[in-house]
């Protein structure tokens, strides 16, 4: 990946009107990962809880956070398997959720008061590592929302890991470990690369981002938007990436294989 082609591709993405205005929903104040809970422990239990769950599901899922939020932590921990079944219930996958909720409670307990000294990466291997049901790529969720929109995670789904970002010259990695791989290679490429004028000129000036040098949060939501919005349709004659011959439209190879 030459980051000549990734920075073009990032002002194609962004000119995007229908990305623009998802990204404008969700900059801010993420509906997924909303910053009017503070409490950090709850944090944790709501970003496990985010998987799997669409845009279609979304007002289910805010009825349910809104629902933990109305507890103390202390108070979820007290809470029975019983009760736990009643919260999550809406949102399906009920009982992968209740053993997540179990195990990340017990990972608050034990680890909670140390997780200041960790990196990024060593809490995101932690919680992969400790939590039952948390993947490598759920560990990122829940540090990301801990730590803030800008403290230096890129999360990388499925659908970014095996379609979108090879489609876009990044490596083609089958394995778990292409989330991890892939998340490093992204906060090198924006690292070493200034989006000033694109934020700028592309109308995102008046969204609150918190490292304009290093906009780690931007960019990773402009991606994941222009996935859900093109990728997703599997057709390259709707991408405009491909339609600039900046992609061979491997999305449409994904479709016939299905």
């Amino acid at each position: 990946m030459k980051d000549c082609d990734f920075m073009k591709m990032i002002d194609i993405c962004s000119k995007q009107q229908d990305v623009k205005e998802e990204v404008y929903k969700n900059h801010d104040e993420n509906m997924w990962w909303p910053m009017s809970i503070k409490d950090g422990k709850k944090r944790l239990l709501i970003a496990g809880l985010s998987t799997r769950i669409s845009y279609n599901m979304i007002l289910t899922y805010k009825k349910v956070i809104k629902e933990i939020d109305t507890y103390s932590f202390e108070e979820i921990c007290l809470m029975n398997d019983e009760r736990l079944v009643e919260i999550v219930k809406p949102l399906g996958l009920i009982k992968s959720r209740v053993t997540f909720l179990k195990s990340m409670i017990e990972f608050i307990k034990k680890y909670y008061e140390k997780i200041d000294y960790l990196t990024n990466e060593e809490l995101i291997d932690l919680i992969a590592k400790e939590v039952k049901g948390a993947s490598y790529k759920v560990g990122e969720s829940c540090t990301l929302y801990l730590r803030g929109y800008y403290c230096g995670v890129i999360p990388v789904d499925s659908g970014m890991k095996d379609i979108q970002l090879p489609c876009m010259g990044f490596e083609y990695i089958k394995n778990s470990k292409g989330n991890k791989i892939l998340s490093e290679q992204l906060k090198e490429i924006i690292e070493r690369n200034d989006f000033r004028e694109i934020i700028e000129k592309n109308g995102y000036s008046n969204l609150n981002i918190e490292n304009v040098e290093n906009p780690t949060w931007l960019i990773h939501l402009i991606l994941i938007y222009y996935k859900r919005l093109y990728c997703n349709k599997k057709n390259s004659k709707c991408c405009k990436l491909y339609k600039e011959k900046l992609v061979k439209g491997k999305c449409d190879k994904e479709k016939q294989r299905k």
